[in-house]
């Protein structure tokens, strides 16, 4: 499914559930995030998974063998034919491991979200770039969330 109107709607409704949240305190962000998260895809009458688990493709990038690994997306909501799949990472940088993830559960918006701090934007979009490039999924769409800047970034 194309980005749609409602997909750029979810973007903003995100936005106004997380933006200004305290991002100095990490201690139960990840939670209060999720939980947001989990609270508005509900009240906009989605079916919502926390830890969705997913068998997914993962390169050693020490080697760059690949392996495949289990794991859990943070969460997924679907409503009718309309998926999304939120990872949260609590630091600066989105994990590759969550990269990989998102560009593999079968949805149709992909958002990484992280807590940050200024001038993560730049790296952390060669990261993604760079899983999206090893997996050959280059026409996937990803929007990245950097709620300490509050920025939304579509990838």
């Amino acid at each position: 499914m194309p980005i749609d109107s409602s997909m750029i709607e979810i973007i903003s409704k995100i936005q106004a559930a997380c933006f200004g949240l305290n991002t100095e305190e990490r201690k139960g962000i990840h939670g209060d995030v999720l939980d947001r998260l989990r609270r508005l895809f509900v009240k906009n009458g989605y079916r919502v998974n926390l830890e969705y688990p997913l068998c997914f493709d993962s390169m050693i990038r020490k080697s760059g063998d690949r392996i495949l690994k289990n794991g859990n997306i943070d969460l997924v909501a679907v409503k009718n034919e309309h998926k999304v799949a939120l990872e949260f990472d609590n630091g600066i940088h989105l994990k590759f491991k969550s990269i990989e993830k998102l560009f593999q559960v079968d949805v149709d918006l992909r958002i990484g979200i992280i807590r940050g701090k200024s001038n993560t934007l730049a790296a952390n979009i060669e990261r993604i770039e760079q899983v999206k490039e090893e997996l050959g999924l280059l026409k996937k769409d990803f929007w990245f969330i950097i709620l300490s800047e509050n920025i939304a970034h579509k990838i």
